[in-house]
């Protein structure tokens, strides 16, 4: 049984479908026209899956948008890609943070966080990992340098479906 790669997120293709407002039909015609230069899946487990940030990338091409870094933004070098989740938020500031030569210690000393800090924040997965909070946010960007700009997607992000008003299902009437 083969599994996904943990790196990036992945779109199966009711997703992907779902996202074009296309038929399954229409999408094997996409990935089976080499004009299109459509996103070839990984088939797990015989399904397609597709990788999220491909799909992305060629709807950006697709919208006449080059999906690579811009050399400036506002006179400023981006230090990153573009960022969909939590996951891939913290791994920039990583990268950024070891681009940097800096040690977590040092960032936690520049920031003014508690010290030991940063580690946990970069570890938030971990047991004894923490999540980045209002306080945290703006002293974590600070101490490595940073800013966050906010860009217009071509279309709308892989909409997540409603998992908690379908997990938990409450019979008010049988209850009263």
């Amino acid at each position: 049984m083969r599994k996904l790669p943990r790196h990036g997120r992945f779109l199966s293709s009711q997703d992907v479908s779902e996202r074009f407002g296309i038929s399954r039909f229409t999408l094997r015609r996409w990935v089976a026209d080499p004009a299109l230069d459509f996103p070839q899946p990984t088939m797990v487990n015989r399904r397609y899956y597709y990788r999220e940030i491909e799909v992305f990338r060629w709807e950006m091409r697709k919208a006449g948008y080059d999906p690579d870094m811009p050399p400036t933004l506002a006179t400023m070098e981006p230090v990153s890609g573009v960022v969909t989740d939590y996951e891939q938020f913290v791994d920039a500031l990583t990268k950024r943070r070891s681009a940097m030569k800096m040690s977590c210690i040092e960032l936690d000393a520049l920031s003014g966080m508690q010290e030991g800090y940063s580690n946990k924040l970069e570890n938030y997965g971990r047991p004894n990992g923490r999540g980045m909070g209002p306080e945290v946010f703006p002293l974590w960007l600070g101490g490595l340098r940073v800013g966050i700009v906010f860009v217009d997607l071509p279309r709308r992000p892989r909409r997540l479906k409603n998992q908690v008003a379908t997990a938990v299902k409450i019979d008010f009437d049988a209850i009263a």
